[in-house]
């Protein structure tokens, strides 16, 4: 009887991040649209950023998300904007502000290997009110393992 012994080391979550790259407009009244454009983050060599704007990790493991975004923009009275960080296609938090630089509370995820992480928001429910989002380093979407 032949026996193969395959051997090998799982690769766990290493860090990842990206930054918005280009301004991105939501229409007023659209709902759950995906922050699109990202280009990789400074010191984050090992990020995979997917075709849907995604970052896909590498292998299990627990991780720190942490997630920016400067947006402008009108809100109608008593209004708020809505933030949520995605993995896969469940919302694993929403966050909901009326300030232009919105800083989302760090949140742990247990990642699989091929999970993707995200970013989708809501603007207004006016249609008259379209929210921008402003590029750069300053809106980031990014995890580290804990």
């Amino acid at each position: 009887m032949t026996f193969i012994v395959a051997a090998g080391v799982l690769e766990s979550a290493v860090p990842m991040g990206m930054n918005k790259s280009g301004s991105q407009q939501i229409a007023g009244g659209a709902v759950d649209e995906r922050v699109t454009n990202w280009v990789v983050r400074s010191g984050f060599g090992d990020t995979v950023i997917n075709a849907k704007h995604e970052l896909v990790s590498s292998g299990p493991g627990a991780v720190t998300v942490r997630c920016r975004l400067e947006v402008s923009g009108n809100l109608s009275f008593n209004e708020t904007r809505s933030f949520t960080v995605m993995q896969n296609d469940t919302p694993a938090y929403t966050f909901t502000s009326i300030a232009n630089s919105v800083v989302l509370p760090d949140k742990v995820l247990t990642l699989a290997r091929g999970d993707r992480v995200w970013v989708r928001m809501t603007g207004s429910a006016v249609s008259l009110y379209p929210t921008a989002i402003a590029p750069g380093e300053n809106t980031y979407l990014y995890f580290v393992p804990v």
